[in-house]
């Protein structure tokens, strides 16, 4: 009877739902209903706190299992609890929960869930290459709460819009493997977008999708150009709320030129929408690709789109020049081939990005 006893205590977790309000998820880029939240966007993060001694993050790997995907080829994710180390866990196709914590001293912590890499060539847009969390389990008679400490929320938020170079591809490749496109070449989380939202102060959502250009389909075969996945998380669920992104964006981040630059009145058709989904108050920056590539078609479209909108004092154009480490023509010291920024330069890359951005806010 007492071994009974035991056993019935030991199963009695309690378990905490995805609709919470203690959850906070990065703005943009997730789907939410009662069953589960969803992410297609490596880049996406969770951040919730919670009582207790435990905590283990329940995930549905369906829509990968379904189409068959190779082991290898499994999201990445990583956790972290109370900003301690951090343990990187690849999802596999008999996974239903990741175990994050357990025996923790009594009292309130805080878990950091991020999705670091997804297959670049696996369907994004279906979707298939997805985060799916549909729960939590946590300790007996412990609950979720507002996450706090060093994983706060901030009061900001701000959306970067990119290709591969925005969603951190290639940039913890080897130069001794060269370009893979492995999803152990990637880390989405010390990308330039991370580094930049810390510098504001914001939470942050990457959209972004290697191979993505203006007009033509993405890498993985599937996801269309911006000018229609701005608005979409995927091929089914809009991104904004009523014609609007929530919350609204403090600042929109637009990297989108180095596979292939705008053409016609892209850019006035594109800022257009963007303007109106978000408010007349949100600052816009277009950011020429770190190559060059692209800049006369983004000027130029820049320009175009201000004298159609002269009153829009908030959109500006942030030109770093071309970057000697980003030439295209094989691998550089920052660089596996010359395209794809390595951690490094991504933190150099959002420094100068955070200076010219305080430049254009001063007028200069």
């Amino acid at each position: 009877m007492v071994s009974l006893l035991l056993s019935s205590v030991a199963i009695a977790l309690a378990q905490g739902s995805v609709s919470d309000a203690g959850i906070r998820f990065s703005p943009y880029n997730w789907f939410q209903s009662t069953e589960y939240a969803q992410t297609a966007n490596p880049g996406a993060y969770l951040k919730v706190g919670f009582t207790g001694t435990e905590i283990a993050v329940k995930v549905d790997v369906t829509p990968l299992s379904a189409a068959k995907v190779s082991a290898g080829h499994y999201p990445v994710v990583r956790f972290s609890i109370d900003g301690g180390p951090a343990k990187t866990v690849q999802l596999r196709s008999d996974m239903t929960s990741i175990p994050c914590a357990a025996g923790l001293p009594p009292g309130t912590h805080n878990l950091l869930l991020e999705y670091v890499a997804g297959y670049v060539f696996l369907d994004f847009w279906t979707p298939v290459n997805v985060l799916r969390v549909t729960g939590f389990t946590l300790g007996q008679g412990a609950v979720l709460t507002q996450p706090s400490g060093r994983i706060a929320p901030f009061r900001l938020s701000a959306l970067f819009l990119g290709d591969s170079i925005t969603n951190g591809d290639d940039d913890i490749a080897t130069f001794a493997r060269g370009i893979t496109n492995e999803v152990d070449t990637q880390d989405a989380t010390v990308g330039y977008p991370a580094i930049v939202s810390a510098g504001i102060g914001a939470e942050y959502g990457v959209v972004a999708y290697g191979g993505a250009s203006w007009d033509g389909t993405a890498a993985d075969g599937h996801t269309p150009g911006i000018m229609d996945f701005f608005g979409k998380l995927d091929s089914v669920h809009s991104r904004l709320v009523a014609g609007k992104l929530s919350p609204t964006p403090d600042e929109i981040y637009l990297n989108m030129g180095e596979n292939s630059g705008p053409s016609g009145d892209d850019v006035t058709k594109l800022l257009t929408a963007i303007r109106a989904a978000a408010s007349p108050k949100t600052k816009i920056f277009v950011i020429v690709p770190f190559s060059g590539r692209s800049r006369a078609s983004l000027s130029s479209g820049v320009a175009a789109y201000r004298s159609v909108v002269p009153g829009d004092a908030h959109t500006f154009l942030l030109d770093l020049g071309n970057n000697p480490y980003l030439t295209d023509a094989g691998p550089t010291m920052l660089s596996v081939d010359g395209q794809h920024p390595l951690a490094t330069l991504h933190a150099m890359l959002a420094a100068h990005l955070l200076r010219a951005r305080a430049d254009c806010l001063r007028g200069r």
